[in-house]
């Protein structure tokens, strides 16, 4: 089966990013108007930091600096949103809002915050010239600016299309990044795409901001029942189980863990053979 022939045969629900799927009508209402307010704070807010970066002619140490005022002003909001009823100045009070809060952050500390903290950080570190972190900091706007679309126009994910994309973009940063793709059944819902994609996005990055990696390998395979299993597997400086532990809401809690929690599913951190870590997550059985 190729890419191209890979589609989803479920139908997205009216509670897209509630794996319960149990709110009442006037709580998809209230949830879809948050969800609205959310991207289009994405939109005025997030997208423009990005692109203030994509300047190839600007001096690095003024990119260092704008990325890490949009950095720590992103962090702040995500991490004062743990919890708490709002996120970048949305009200999310309701209880039905809850989901989409924790859907966002996510997404924006995976992409929108790694990026902006990799340029302020160690960017230059890496030897990458400042055409190609601004080109970095142009794609990232660009990806961010057409998820907001596809999430508005309710375009269903595809589990191998998402997979490639951030494969794809993880090496522009990493020397071998590879996807390996096994036996493929049938697709997992719109939902359970979206939480895989999301955690194999984090385990990928962590391996190399905390793993000094030098190789990763993303393995997928979906049974027949929609089952589906993936490992995200790298050669860097293995897992400080204690850290993992004592860690807060971002980052693997929130992003590996808390993602596969949400929608029946469970995610594994263990040391690789050979040394380094290998992620494991598997998603149920969809629902018919």
């Amino acid at each position: 089966m190729t890419v191209g022939q890979w589609g989803s045969s479920y139908e997205r629900s009216a509670g897209k990013h509630d794996p319960a799927g149990a709110a009442r009508p006037q709580g998809d209402r209230v949830r879809a108007a948050a969800r609205d307010r959310l991207l289009a704070r994405v939109r005025t807010d997030v997208i423009p930091g990005l692109e203030e970066l994509a300047d190839p002619a600007a001096d690095p140490a003024d990119l260092m600096a704008v990325a890490d005022r949009h950095s720590r002003r992103l962090r702040g909001e995500l991490e004062r949103s743990e919890g708490g009823s709002a996120l970048l100045g949305v009200d999310l009070a309701d209880p039905a809002c809850s989901t989409d809060r924790e859907w966002l952050r996510g997404h924006l500390h995976d992409t929108a915050l790694q990026i902006l903290e990799f340029i302020a950080g160690d960017g230059f570190g890496t030897g990458l010239p400042a055409p190609k972190i601004a080109q970095l900091a142009g794609g990232a706007a660009r990806d961010l600016h057409d998820w907001v679309e596809s999430e508005q126009s309710a375009v269903e994910p595809e589990l191998l299309p998402e997979l490639e994309l951030i494969t794809r973009q993880a090496g522009t940063l990493h020397p071998r990044v590879e996807l390996e793709v096994g036996t493929i059944g049938a697709s997992p819902t719109s939902e359970q795409v979206e939480a895989l994609t999301g955690a194999v996005r984090e385990a990928v990055n962590n391996a190399r901001k905390h793993a000094n990696a030098s190789h990763v390998i993303v393995h997928v395979e979906c049974d027949d029942d929609g089952r589906t299993a993936i490992t995200v597997t790298d050669d860097g400086t293995g897992i400080d189980h204690e850290q993992v532990r004592s860690a807060g809401g971002l980052g693997v809690k929130g992003s590996i863990v808390g993602r596969m929690n949400r929608i029946g599913g469970h995610a594994s951190l263990q040391d690789a053979p050979g040394g380094g870590t290998r992620v494991t997550l598997v998603s149920p059985r969809p629902r018919s």
